[in-house]
């Protein structure tokens, strides 16, 4: 069933566009969450929630793209999850991901102008993301969006793993330089 689809049953108020939802994406959403909290149950739950949301949010807002609409929702939900679980304990997965892009973005927490300057950077990153070359982009995207880690990263793109952490690391270095240079502090 097409996206456009979906989204009317929903605008229709229909039972059917949870199910054609959970046959199209449901496998893409566990993903997606399963790679942030590393736990089945969970990831389960959080993709049930997430259909909730999208329950919710469809009408009044009419997503133009079902599959980013519903992935921006189940990444939401899967760190606040996680925030919840691992309030008093880090969690090593996610903690190492997160400290990976710590030198090249700005902690906006710190700053009182952190909602124009999150936008700012929202913008400067995908100019630099769309710079890139195919797999430099995906290889970015799967690691910092979808949650991969290096091992996942190399077997779904056939690179060996050191390369992939090479890259991972030269494309941090570009992004920070590219920051620096759009007079974002670092």
């Amino acid at each position: 069933m097409e996206d456009s689809q979906i989204v009317q049953l929903y605008f229709h108020r229909s039972e059917d566009a949870i199910s054609q939802t959970q046959r199209k994406y449901g496998a893409y959403l566990q993903e997606i969450a399963y790679n942030i909290l590393r736990s089945q149950e969970d990831s389960e739950e959080v993709v049930g929630d997430t259909y909730l949301a999208a329950w919710n949010a469809i009408p009044p807002e009419k997503p133009r793209v079902l599959r980013h609409f519903l992935s921006r929702i189940a990444r939401n939900l899967s760190f606040d999850r996680l925030d919840y679980h691992h309030a008093q304990k880090r969690n090593t997965h996610m903690t190492t991901l997160l400290s990976e892009l710590e030198d090249c973005l700005p902690d906006a927490r710190q700053n009182v102008e952190a909602h124009w300057e999150t936008k700012q950077i929202t913008v400067c990153l995908n100019s630099f993301l769309s710079t890139l070359p195919k797999i430099d982009c995906a290889i970015f995207v799967s690691r910092y969006f979808y949650g991969k880690t290096t091992e996942e990263i190399s077997r779904q793109y056939g690179l060996p793993p050191r390369k992939v952490t090479y890259r991972l690391s030269r494309l941090r270095q570009q992004l920070r330089c590219r920051l620096e240079q759009e007079g974002i502090a670092v």
